[in-house]
């Protein structure tokens, strides 16, 4: 089979398109200080356009054609408009007479955006050559690479606007508009890039796919970056077995069985070329390998539903091959879905001891860079200078007190305390909660965003809140986005730090401050999400609910939150063998201490306890029927979880009334009644409206449990009764 090589967007090269007309659209309506060709530093309106340490230098592009002069004043007034960048102007001289020796040995070049990245960076180095009678040296070469980088990408997004999102290679939220995003986006300053994935039809078809992913809501911008890394594993795969064809074999259920088996085997063999969070030459975990079968399992379940569309789209007719066995390659047994609780690993949980130290030292972070502290090491005092990093100093204290995850600290409002209602601050005694906190929930959908905090927490945001205020130059009554603005390309303070960022410079500390823990090893300050474990552990020591634990922690499921408790089974132990064992008939029960804790399963059944409710389920009965609760009659409920099933309810309601909106404007109709998945919505939405009506007739600070209320919710119970009520609810 010979490969259709479908062509991607060009990325540099083309000299086809009108360049006159495009770059005079780049610069209409753009101040007349952008036009050129002289850009002195030094002038007002200039302020914020080159680096500090080219101010004093002009800016000559009178050497260049007419739509060059536009290119470059269009990308001085997008680096002020979008504050990422500043120019360099002694570099972008250089660019300017790199560009007009290629014109001249080149006529038909008139744009930047008609040579590649590659062949301007070979050009450079020429000229470099010329003029100095050497070869630049590596960090020449890198400043000159970013300096032109950064203006050809988005100038080639820019001229090739009216093509669809998807079909760039280079997939990037700063520079198109047009890819769906949610409000706050953990990794939106990581682009994804597609040129590397080779055959071209796996790559098309991946981009093809997401965009259908995306657009729906399936898949968000954070969870494309793990699709990329599955797709480039698949991509080895196909490669290395000579396949050329999207049907992947001859079609029959049998040979793509083998195949899929084969990939499994793959996969198992994969050896890691890269560094990253295990050492290069290692295999990849269980884990790993069923999220990477997930992935192309999913892709070609898609891919099968949609093979018209895609082949239309991809202009290749191969993808009508695919059938029916192509959605059931991989089975069950082949990428398991179940996952029992897992063991909480001892390591996530930090000692009393070694988080004292941590936070004794702590303060060494956000010290300047020339101001030292003594601090004790292997018995011996050492004076260390600060790191200058303040943000990030608070960014952790905040973590270690609250729990909470990095990229929910990090990409908190602004301003993300307000008052609790009824309370007076002022009155509340020492360590009590005073303020209601709100971080950015971006993991969970639907899972809460708000916890209660005390005096500490809310001083830590005060600070950190003067300190943007001063570095960013603000008024005492203006703001930013975030409270913890990323520090660099970000003069109007639109983007967070990162977590990858954040993570690397809390390493560097750990390295710098070199202390040992309880076990010898390194302190590592940048395993923060210990933090998170040992909160909840310690929440859970202090004899917390576990239902109470899972609402603090933001978890939509007890399950995750026993990841937290099994930490904690010497305890439970300990609480519930302190209870006397004493049966129904008052007699103490002869029973083994173990034995009795084994019988009961204490740390087996909090799937019993819900966010909504409890399950009344016999405890030597398990549930097949997912989250499935709201219609079931062992669901149980009572009004202090009336709130929280109106919160589901409106959410519930909002989710079914986008998708239609995105289906009727994609297939110009709306979601028919018997489709599979709006037909579940609607059966949820009417099981919560009765037992919102059933919980609603209770008194207030009625303690009665309603059990079943839902049940007439069900799919096909509305015509056998008629009209659903909440009568039919029984009561305990």
């Amino acid at each position: 089979m010979t490969d259709h090589h479908l062509p991607s967007v060009p990325t540099g090269g083309s000299t086809g398109p009108d360049r006159f007309a495009q770059s005079a659209a780049l610069v209409d309506g753009l101040d007349p200080v952008f036009a050129g060709p002289l850009f002195d530093g030094r002038d007002p309106r200039l302020a914020g356009v080159f680096m500090r340490g080219s101010r004093q230098v002009r800016l000559d592009i009178t050497a260049l054609p007419m739509v060059m002069r536009r290119e470059v004043g269009w990308w001085l007034a997008t680096c002020v408009r979008t504050g990422e960048r500043q120019a360099h102007a002694s570099e972008w001289n250089r660019w300017a007479a790199t560009a007009a020796d290629v014109i001249a040995r080149h006529p038909h070049v008139a744009s930047f955006a008609d040579r590649s990245l590659a062949e301007w960076m070979t050009a450079w180095a020429r000229r470099f050559h010329a003029d100095r009678g050497r070869m630049p040296a590596p960090g020449h070469r890198i400043r000159a690479e970013h300096a032109l980088r950064g203006m050809l990408e988005r100038l080639l997004r820019q001229y090739a606007s009216e093509v669809d999102w998807w079909r760039h290679d280079i997939w990037s939220l700063r520079l198109d508009p047009r890819i769906p995003r949610r409000e706050h986006e953990p990794r939106a300053n990581t682009a994804v890039r597609w040129g590397d994935i080779t055959p071209p039809w796996l790559r098309e078809g991946t981009k093809f796919y997401l965009r259908l992913q995306m657009e729906s809501g399936q898949l968000t911008w954070s969870t494309v970056m793990q699709h990329r890394v599955n797709t480039a594993r698949f991509a080895a795969f196909v490669t290395e077995r000579g396949i050329h064809h999207p049907a992947l074999a001859d079609g029959s259920e049998r040979s793509l069985r083998a195949l899929a088996l084969d990939f499994g085997t793959f996969l198992h063999n994969w050896q890691r070329e890269t560094p990253g969070r295990a050492e290069v030459g290692g295999s990849l975990q269980p884990r790993t390998i069923n999220k990477n079968l997930q992935t192309i399992d999913l892709f070609y379940r898609v891919m099968t539903d949609c093979r018209t569309e895609a082949a239309e789209a991809l202009d290749d007719a191969r993808w009508l091959a695919l059938t029916d066995s192509h959605a059931r390659m991989f089975r069950p047994a082949d990428r398991p879905r179940q996952r029992a609780v897992r063991e909480a690993d001892e390591r996530n949980y930090i000692n009393d001891t070694d988080l004292s130290s941590m936070l004794t030292h702590i303060e060494l972070l956000g010290l300047p860079a020339e101001q030292t502290r003594a601090v004790v090491r292997d018995a011996c005092q050492v004076e260390l200078a600060g790191l200058g990093h303040p943000a990030v100093m608070r960014a952790w204290l905040i973590q270690a007190m609250t729990g909470r995850r990095a990229s929910e600290v990090l990409m908190m409002d602004f301003e993300p305390l307000s008052d609790i209602p009824g309370l007076d601050a002022a009155a509340v005694p020492e360590g009590g909660m005073v303020a209601r906190l709100r971080y950015q929930q971006t993991k969970i959908d639907a899972a809460p965003n708000t916890i209660l905090v005390g005096r500490d927490v809310v001083e830590i945001i005060r600070e950190q809140q003067a300190w943007v205020r001063e570095h960013w130059h603000l008024g005492p009554a203006e703001t930013i986005r975030y409270l913890f603005p990323k520090t660099t390309g970000n003069r109007h303070g639109t983007k967070s730090w990162e977590t990858s960022n954040y993570n690397h410079v809390l390493k560097d500390f750990s390295h710098h401050l070199n202390m040992r823990d309880s076990r010898g090893e390194l302190l590592l300050y940048s395993r923060s999400h210990r933090l998170r474990h040992t909160k909840a552990t310690t929440l859970i020591n202090a004899g917390a609910p576990i239902h109470v634990v899972q609402r603090y922690l933001g978890h939509l499921s007890p399950e995750m939150t026993m990841r937290y408790a099994a930490t904690l089974a010497s305890t439970a132990e300990r609480e519930f063998l302190a209870l006397a064992k004493v049966g129904r008939d008052g007699r103490e029960i002869g029973m083994n201490r173990r034995d009795m804790l084994d019988l009961v399963q204490l740390d087996r059944r909090t799937d019993r306890i819900l966010p909504n409710g409890y399950c009344l389920l016999p405890p030597t009965r398990s549930c097949d029927k997912g989250n499935a609760c709201h219609g079931c009659d062992h669901f149980a409920t009572d009004r202090t979880f009336l709130p929280d099933i109106q919160r589901q309810l409106a959410e519930t309601q909002s989710l079914v009334a986008t998708r239609q909106a995105r289906h009727t404007e994609r297939y110009g109709e709306p979601m028919s009644g018997a489709n599979v998945w709006l037909e579940q919505r609607n059966a949820e939405i009417r099981s919560m409206q009765l037992e919102i009506t059933a919980l609603e007739a209770q008194p207030a600070g009625s303690t009665i449990v309603v059990r079943g209320a839902g049940v007439l919710g069900r799919t096909g119970y509305q015509d056998a009764t008629g009209a659903s009520d909440s009568k039919g609810a029984s009561r305990s």
